[in-house]
């Protein structure tokens, strides 16, 4: 019995050995090891979860000393690995097959938490290097900020970044400058995007609603502090803010943004003086009350990302897109008030061109058929803002790497604004479908870098709200660069590069006018940068950089040095030098454009404000033998002439066109004067002033018109800064940024500026010279004296209240009217202090603080007898503090921003912008089981207390969106 017992338990024991073995050996293993981004070292006691599809653990182990794991026993399938450990950010590769009886590997790189406040920069030093190593101060903003939190533009991601000033102009409008000194077109900071220039091609504006970049798209984006041009050549003079998107092939997959909100804004009341009676060309007491009640208004935003990638990783191509509607802030700009009641005027007359409405818009229609053109600009101007806001947006990129060393880039991309409201130095203009492509191809072989890209604009439909007259911007812009770099050894690197751009503005006579086919500029540049180690502590840069523009007489040199001291890895402390520049625009050089119609009132007359550029040949005056400007006189066709011809300015020549003037609406004014005669110089001086065109006012008196300077060419603006910095990890949980300059700013270009004299007969002498002539005619054509004095003092002060003409140079644009003109001028220099400070503190793995302060030493600046404006605030700061949790879902954040107040002159645009406080706030929250649903809510001006950033822009109110955001 007992050895058939035994028999049967070892007949059960091989059975079960049987059945079981197979079962074994189905099982699979997983394992690797897990290393440092920063080190590439081994990361002990980072908890390792195998993850089912519901998310339940199938198995854990924690990582050993060298940061190997092996996790034994796993079923077949289709797993997610997660990784996390405290001071780490957590990482999760899916789509991990496992399969019986192998191992699959995963062996993850993970980020240190304190890495985020150190991050990786390629825009300061055009190559890969840790921020606290670039010799500038480099602020990045990373993919997870901006996926967090729905913008209506990619700005609203670096308002609260240090030195950083952003003027908001609307819903969707925005421009940001670095280091102030901001203006209508931003121009002063270089915008790039994936290193192409991001800006429209002939205005140089950095308009962020028409660029096709999508949140989704962002990677990170890094704001550099300080001139840049010696590696980005001109037009970055106090820094580069560069956005760069995400590879197909590294960020496979899909995403979609849908978000829905509402922009608040409180009632406003405002009542507008009307300047003249558009029926009767006389003086009105009348004003016009214009008002909005209080209102709320939805937007809609949608955004999508789709992105493939071979499995080879070879290849990988990407679509975007995003869709925005909304209702704009709603503002009352005095200007328009008063032409659109002028508007209705000029209709109720039934466009009839010699009333004093209609004439107000003639500008220079001359031609019967130039009637229809009248109308269309009187209708404009009638109809008023329309803030029905509208933009769709394209982008395709495709990327190609057929080897380590190669890698081939080509992305295009299309804006259109269907309609929107946008701010120009001569009023706010009507925008309608205006579209904006690009088209950009680069390629890296090794350390040889080189791409080609355009910029396209093409408008037809825009018009200015103040004038009805139309904007037509087909302009273009064409970049090559090409760039190298090269070991000397390993302690000492070199890159050299050229750069080439054409701009070819295009407006069809509506902004170039005369220039119109004499506007291109070519620009070349070539540059080169050492790096270098010298010790263990001390690294070495030095850049320079020589620049050709086709427009100015001599090239432009920038050279740059910095000294790094970095006594350990964790703190840097640096001294720069940079020579920036600013060349002028091609509205500098080339703009030709009727800004408004100024009546003379009582007459049919008026004068036509021109905004004209310099040209690269400045502006010459017709001078008689005695050195005296010419003028031109809306008066001239009384005595058989043009309001274009050039005329001597002489008293005698302006006494006739006075009396004329006064003839046309007094035949009996006239006569009296025939019997006055033409006094002499000695008599009745000349006098020039001129025209505030904002405030209607003449300026201090010219009595030596020989004194009249032709206006020089422009020359480019250099901005010479000394930059002392500190950048360091405390305890790897503080980051600290400290930055003080100093900038010496030479020939500085000033905001549009009237520069040709109006030109008067003086009441006082006109009136004594009068009364002593109309004495001699007492008994025979006055009763007494009283009567013929009175008679002179009533003809002296119209006379004498009137501009007769303008000294106008040579190159005057328009076509029919005599031109004011108003330019830009190199004004003297002038130099500023300032100061950045930024703080960033991680509390815990999901909390962290942020704080930043600027300074400026003044808000405007004496160069020479004018004064220029920061048009930004002297001291400016903002709070962060940010949750993240991946385990939870949830993210948010408190965002403040403190702003103080200041003066702000930018083309029609001046006055106060009042202090503020912005307080915002964010939410985000991952749906459980939803693969991938987040939903987030972003609540700006949270108080709801309005502010104004710009005189010109809409009171802003609370903006409230909320976005689900599906990221499968």
């Amino acid at each position: 019995m007992r050895k058939t017992a035994a028999f049967l338990s070892f007949l059960a024991t091989l059975v079960l050995v049987a059945f079981a073995s197979p079962a074994f050996a189905q099982q699979g293993t997983v394992a690797g090891t897990v290393t440092s981004l920063s080190d590439g070292n081994g990361i002990a006691a980072v908890q390792v979860q195998v993850l089912r599809g519901d998310g339940s653990v199938v198995a854990s182990q924690l990582t050993a000393a060298s940061g190997a794991y092996r996790i034994l026993n796993v079923s077949p399938g289709t797993y997610s690995v997660n990784f996390s450990a405290t001071g780490w950010e957590s990482q999760t590769e899916t789509g991990v097959e496992v399969a019986g009886g192998t191992t699959t590997s995963v062996s993850p790189v993970m980020v240190e938490r304190a890495f985020t406040l150190n991050p990786i920069s390629v825009t300061t030093s055009k190559k890969i290097e840790k921020a606290l190593d670039a010799p500038a101060s480099v602020q990045v903003v990373d993919r997870e900020d901006v996926q967090e939190r729905p913008a209506t533009s990619l700005t609203d991601y670096v308002k609260e970044k240090a030195a950083v000033d952003v003027v908001t102009t609307g819903v969707q409008s925005n421009y940001v400058v670095i280091r102030g000194f901001n203006n209508i077109f931003s121009g002063q900071t270089l915008t790039l995007t994936d290193n192409r220039i991001a800006r429209v091609p002939s205005l140089r504006s950095n308009i962020s609603h028409l660029q096709p970049t999508t949140d989704s798209d962002i990677d990170r984006v890094e704001v550099v502090l300080g001139p840049g041009s010696a590696l980005y050549g001109p037009n970055a003079a106090n820094g580069v803010i560069h956005y760069l998107t995400r590879s197909p092939i590294d960020d496979p997959g899909a995403t979609l943004s849908v978000a829905g909100g509402l922009r608040q804004q409180p009632s406003s009341e405002k009542t507008v003086a009307l300047p003249f009676d558009a029926n009767q060309n006389g003086m009105l007491d009348d004003v016009v009350t214009r008002s909005f009640d209080s209102s709320t208004e939805s937007v809609t935003h949608i955004q999508g990302r789709y992105a493939w990638a071979a499995p080879n990783q070879r290849f990988g191509i990407k679509v975007s897109g995003q869709y925005f509607t909304g209702t704009e802030y709603n503002f009352i700009d005095d200007t328009e008030v008063q032409q659109q009641a002028l508007a209705g005027a000029c209709i109720a007359s039934g466009f009839d061109p010699s009333s004093g409405a209609c004439i107000n818009f003639s500008g220079d229609l001359s031609l019967p058929q130039d009637a229809a053109a009248l109308q269309t600009r009187v209708t404009n101007v009638a109809a008023g803002r329309n803030n029905d806001l509208e933009r769709w947006a394209m982008d395709l990129r495709a990327d190609f790497r057929p080897s380590e060393d190669i890698s081939v880039i080509l992305s295009g991309g299309r804006t259109t604004a269907v309609n929107s409201v946008d701010l120009t130095g001569i009023g706010a203009g009507q925008v309608e479908d205006w579209k904006m492509y690009y088209g950009q191809a680069r390629a890296t072989y090794k350390r040889l870098f080189g791409q080609v890209f355009f910029n396209k604009s093409d408008n037809d439909q825009t018009y200015l709200l103040r004038s009805g007259r139309p904007l037509t911007d087909k302009s273009s812009l064409f970049v090559a660069q090409l760039q190298h770099g090269t070991a000397i050894n390993e302690n000492h690197d070199l890159i050299y590069g050229v750069d080439f751009l054409h701009t070819v503005p295009q407006s069809e006579g509506t902004i170039n006018g005369r220039h119109e086919d004499d506007d291109t500029i070519d620009e070349v540049g070539g540059y080169a940068q050492y790096s270098g180690t010298l010790s263990e502590k001390f690294d070495l840069t030095l850049a320079a950089r020589v620049d050709k523009h086709s427009r100015l007489e001599d090239p432009v040199f920038s050279p740059r040095a910095a000294l790094v001291y970095k006594p350990d890895q964790d703190n840097s402390f640096r001294l720069t030098f940079n020579r920036a520049f600013t060349t002028p625009s091609t509205l500098n050089l080339f703009l030709d454009i009727s800004a408004q119609t100024i009546p003379i009132p009582g007459t049919p007359f008026l004068y036509d404000v021109r905004a004209q550029g310099t040209s690269e040949n400045g502006f010459t005056f017709n001078r008689d033998g005695n050195g005296v400007p010419m003028h031109m006189s809306p008066f001239a066709p009384l005595l058989g002439g043009t309001p274009r011809d050039f005329l001597p300015t002489t008293t005698g020549q302006l006494w006739d066109e006075a009396r004329e003037l006064v003839r046309a609406g007094s035949a009996q004014g006239g006569a009296l004067l025939d019997y006055a005669g033409t006094p002499t110089q000695m008599q009745v001086p000349i006098v020039g002033a001129s025209l505030n065109t904002e405030t209607a006012e003449f300026g201090s008196p010219i009595f030596d018109l020989s004194s009249v300077a032709d206006p020089a060419p422009l020359r480019e603006t250099t901005w010479q800064t000394l930059e002392a910095g500190y950048k360091g990890l405390i305890d790897t949980r503080w980051l600290v940024a400290v930055n003080g300059y100093w900038t010496k700013v030479n020939d500085f270009v000033s905001a549009l500026q009237a520069f040709t004299p109006n030109v008067f007969l003086p009441e006082a002498p006109t009136r004594a010279y009068l009364q002593e002539r109309f004495r001699t005619g007492v008994g025979v054509l006055f009763p007494d004296t009283a009567t013929a004095d009175a008679t002179a003092a009533q003809l002296a002060e119209t006379i004498g209240s009137v501009p007769l003409g303008v000294l106008a140079p040579e190159t005057a644009g328009g076509q029919t009217l005599s031109p004011i003109l108003v330019t830009y001028r190199n004004l003297g220099d002038f130099d500023l202090f300032g100061a950045d400070l930024s703080i960033s503190y991680l509390l815990t793995d999901h909390w962290e603080l942020a704080g930043t302060m600027s300074w400026v030493s003044d808000e405007t600046f004496q160069a020479g007898s004018e004064t220029v404006p920061l048009n930004a605030p002297s001291w400016k700061g903002s709070f962060t503090a940010r949750y993240r949790n991946e385990d939870n879902g949830l993210t948010g954040a408190v965002r403040a921003r403190f702003i103080d107040g200041f003066p702000v002159a930018s083309g029609v645009y001046t006055g106060n912008v009042e202090a503020y406080s912005v307080f915002d706030v964010n939410l985000g929250y991952e749906i459980p089981g939803t693969d991938g649903l987040r939903a987030q809510l972003d609540v700006q001006n949270v108080l709801d207390d309005g502010y104004q950033t710009f005189p010109g822009t809409p009171t802003l109110g609370r903006f409230t969106v909320l976005r689900l955001l599906w990221t499968p």
